[in-house]
This record gives C-alpha cells, structure tokens and sequence, in this order.
C-alpha cells in the first residue's frame, strides 16, 4: 500500500477514534441547588420574626402574603427520629410507550421505597442516629383518583407502621407525585398520620402535564383503552381548572397545612415532562422546595444550567421566577431515546436534598398556599418577546442585585461563552442578547455578594 494511502488511512481511523471518544464522555450527574445555598441558618431574629408572621396569620385568619417567607436551616439538634418508614409510589406511562422508546422499565415503587430507605439511612449515620426503617412499596396502575383509593386500601396493611413512625418520606415520580399528594392528603384527613414529620419527593412530577402536543406524538389510539384513559387524564393536568389540578391543587393545600414538605425536582433534559410542571412553578409556599437534576449522559449548556440554579434558588426564598421557567422550558426538552425522565430516580443525592429539607429546616404554619394563573405554553400564545422581558424583570429584582452580583457575573460569563448548535438554544441566546450589555453594566455595579461561590459545574455541552 502506497504511503500517501496509509497517511489516508491512519487519518481517518484517528477522526474515527476521536469521534467515539466524544461519544463515550460522560459528565457527573448534578442535582441541586444544595439547601445551604438557599436558606441561611436561623438566629435569634430571625426566629423572632418568624413568631410574630405566625401570631399575624393567626390573627388575620392565614391571609398574610407569601413573599419575603422563607425558611431556616436549624441551629439546633436535628429531631430524634427511632422510627421511620420510607414508601415508594410509581408513576404511569404506558408499558408499550415505555419498552420500546425508553427501555425495560426500573422506575418501580420497589426501587423508591429502597433509595428512600438508603437516604434515611445516611441522614441517621451524619446525624449519629439508629433508626428502624419500614419500606413499603405501592404498586397499582390506573387514573390518579382511582389509584388514590386503591393504594390508601394496600396501605391499611401497614397502617401500624404508620401509627408507629417519627417520620415518613413518600419517594414519588412522574404521575405517582398527584397521586402521593393526595394519598397523603387522605392519611391527614382519616388522621392517621398526626404529629408526624412528613416529606414528599416529586420527582419529574406531571404538575402541570408533560408537554403540549406530546399526545399526538404517542399515537394515544394504540393503547389499550385501560391505557389511554390514563395517559389521556395526564394531559388534563395542562389545563389548571381541570377536575384533575383542581383535586391535585387541594390536596397540597391540604398537606401543607398538615406541615408536610414537598421536594420538587425536575430533570433539565426530560423528553416527556417540561420543567414548569415537574417544579410545579404555580403554586408557592415556604414549605415547597425546587430543584434540577442533569443526567450526566446529556448535560445540556453550562449557562442553562446555571440560570435553572438561580431560579430554583429564588423560589426557594420566595422570589418569583418571573415565569422564566416556562420560557425555557421547551427548549430543555430532551430526545424521547433519551434517559431524563427515567434516571432521575436512580441519584441519591434527590433524596438527600428531600430528607434534611424535611427535618432540618425550620417551620413557617399559618401561611396560606398562593396558586398563580398558568398558561401551558403552546403556539397560540407563544411571544418571543417575553423571555428577554422576564430575564430583565428578574435581574432588576433588589435581592438579586444585592445579593446574586457573584453569580449573576458568572452567568454572563457563560453566556458570553456559549454557542449553541441547537435551533431551540440558539433562539434564546439570540432572545436575550438584548439585554446582555445593560445587564452587564449593571451587574459590575453591585457589591460583592455575601452569598458563598458555587461549586463548578462539568464543561458544556452545547
């Protein structure tokens, strides 16, 4: 074989290896933002202040606004926990939708109820404590009131673990995060579950439906009829005035003033659940917590990333999001081969973030749950003007410049340095290229934020 030939060769055999090699990276997965970098630890003032919204609730029958409310981390012990119990409640789509596109199903209450366990477990050993730990998986498929009863009926089997528990976490994914709401709504309401410490962990929560015209892509005649009328019931959840967010909506009012903490988290590269459901962005209370999860095989743009953070960071402080979530939440949509909706469940560090923000922050009764009107967005009524509008909102907000300057510096340094190849992402650099150079300015003006530096996120991948 000539030499030019095997140069020819070796040349494209070492593009060939190139290629493979970029194909194989794989990012660490993430999950946050982390509770310390949302709540500050709670002082004496603070504790004060938190006393006297609670007699002003009180006095004006729980009408006090929800902004400016936000929790503490606890200064004190952690509670004694000797008991807990850890279930596990799984979500819906249908099995024929879910082996050919996404694989074998793993997403079982089994697997929930055990990862939960394993956090209680790690929560007990930081916090040098021996704790008895029931598992208990809910298995049942069906429409969500439907599966509401039956698993209330399984769970009489249980119920004197339930009498016996300090603390009961409920692990919950995609359509199981309505149904657990509920579940644990009518536990409340038979009063089986009084003075108790109670988490919800709504992983890739059908909030407010997966995404718009997603039913057209599943071909819904192809199921069963037992299949489609569940799969149909979750594009009821688009439409907040539907039976289905009507109970749904009730049902947190109801746990919430129970004292229950709900932990929403959401996979950034979801094919089936947008963003602004799986965070439930609507409804606001102290005692929701929202956060990100990026599978590490489809790490979407550091940028993106970082402004999910700062959102998530926000709410958790009780600073509106200014409906920035909805904007990009699209965009963020992953492949239907991918592995968003169906890896999430498998980090531990999801059910980590929901056990301490259960037990380890402070409480806040008497404040009522604020629900906002919510449009799914779909073509009708698509602006292309609002995202750039409500990142300036946002950026205009006093916490944010008197104490995000750090991060918000970083954020325009990643967008600066972001060149998405994508349509989706391309749009929204160009949407927001606008506002770059005032937010620019601005930003240097600020003073340095007290806040502590974030910890680094993987490069990129456009």
């Amino acid at each position: 074989m000539p030499e030019s030939e095997v140069l020819a060769s070796d040349k494209k055999k070492s593009k060939k290896e190139k290629k493979e090699k970029k194909d194989v990276i794989r990012y660490p997965d993430y999950t946050g933002p982390r509770l310390e970098e949302c709540y500050t630890y709670e002082t004496a003032v603070d504790k004060i202040l938190s006393e006297s919204i609670q007699k002003v609730g009180q006095f004006f029958g729980s009408n006090t606004s929800v902004e400016n409310k936000r929790l503490h981390l606890k200064l004190t012990t952690p509670p004694k926990i000797r008991k807990a119990v850890a279930i596990g409640v799984h979500g819906f789509f249908p099995i024929r939708f879910v082996r050919s596109i996404l694989g074998e199903p793993t997403g079982t209450s089994v697997k929930f109820a055990n990862e939960a366990a394993l956090a209680i477990q790690r929560w007990a050993e930081n916090n040098n404590q021996e704790v008895d730990i029931e598992k208990i998986a809910l298995e049942g498929e069906g429409i969500v009131l439907d599966r509401v009863e039956n698993l209330y009926r399984l769970l009489s089997n249980w119920m004197d673990h339930l009498h016996e528990a300090d603390f009961i976490m409920v692990a919950a994914h995609s359509q199981g995060t309505p149904v657990t709401v509920q579940l644990v709504a009518k536990l409340i309401e038979e009063g089986h579950v009084d003075n108790k410490k109670i988490g919800i962990i709504g992983m890739a929560g059908i909030s407010l439906g997966p995404f718009y015209g997603l039913d057209q892509k599943l071909v819904m005649r192809a199921y069963t009829p037992f299949e489609s009328d569940s799969l149909k019931e979750l594009f009821a959840f688009q439409n907040p005035e539907s039976l289905q967010s009507r109970r749904y909506i009730q049902g947190i009012r109801t746990v919430i003033q129970h004292g229950v903490k709900i932990s929403y988290i959401g996979s950034v590269n979801d094919p089936l659940v947008p963003l602004y459901s799986s965070l439930c962005v609507h409804v606001n209370h102290p005692y929701i917590y929202r956060g990100i999860y990026v599978d590490g095989r489809q790490h979407g743009p550091t940028f993106i990333i970082r402004l999910l953070e700062i959102l998530s960071k926000l709410r958790n402080l009780g600073i509106a999001d200014h409906g920035i979530v909805r904007d990009i939440s699209d965009a963020m949509a992953g492949t239907l081969t991918g592995g968003g909706h169906s890896t999430i469940y498998n980090a531990g560090e999801v059910y980590d973030i929901a056990i301490k923000h259960t037990l380890e922050t402070t409480e806040m009764p008497n404040i009522p749950v604020h629900v906002d009107k919510f449009e799914v967005p779909m073509p009708s009524n698509y602006n292309p003007y609002n995202l750039p509008w409500n990142v300036r909102s946002m950026l205009a907000e006093d916490h944010v410049r008197s104490h995000f300057s750090h991060e918000i510096k970083e954020l325009l340094d990643l967008f600066d340095h972001w060149n998405p190849e994508h349509k989706p992402l391309k749009e929204i650099k160009y949407r927001l290229s606008s506002i770059r150079q005032q937010a620019g300015s601005e930003s240097q003006q600020q003073p340095t934020s007290n806040i502590p530096p974030q910890p680094p996120l993987p490069p990129a991948l456009s």
